[in-house]
């Protein structure tokens, strides 16, 4: 059953690798947990705020990056990037989700 005071990566804890990847717009390739829960939670927009920073040129340069969303109250919510190693590359509010979970958190890897 689906607790919001867990992140979402708690819930979708069965995903550990992927066998098949899911062609996104941009050339973006989506693990099989990252589909399901997009699919599920219907967040695609969440990876469509993830797409839409790839074209900067700070992110470019990134090899690796961490994407995280949080609840900062009620349907509000904080989106931020950092490298891995807590460099921050970008944040930016969402005024309004749906989200049903406090959290989830991404990584990408090029």
């Amino acid at each position: 059953m689906k607790n919001p005071n867990i992140s979402a990566n708690e819930f979708y804890n069965e995903f550990m690798g992927t066998e098949c990847y899911y062609s996104y717009m941009f050339g973006i390739l989506l693990t099989d947990g990252v589909n399901t829960i997009a699919e599920k939670e219907e967040c695609y927009w969440f990876i469509d705020c993830i797409a839409s920073y790839q074209f900067e040129g700070k992110f470019r340069k990134e090899e690796f990056q961490v994407w995280k969303l949080e609840r900062v109250n009620d349907a509000r919510f904080k989106l931020s990037a950092t490298n891995g190693n807590n460099k921050v590359l970008a944040t930016q509010d969402i005024e309004f989700s749906n989200f049903f979970f406090n959290e989830l958190t991404i990584s990408l890897s090029f």
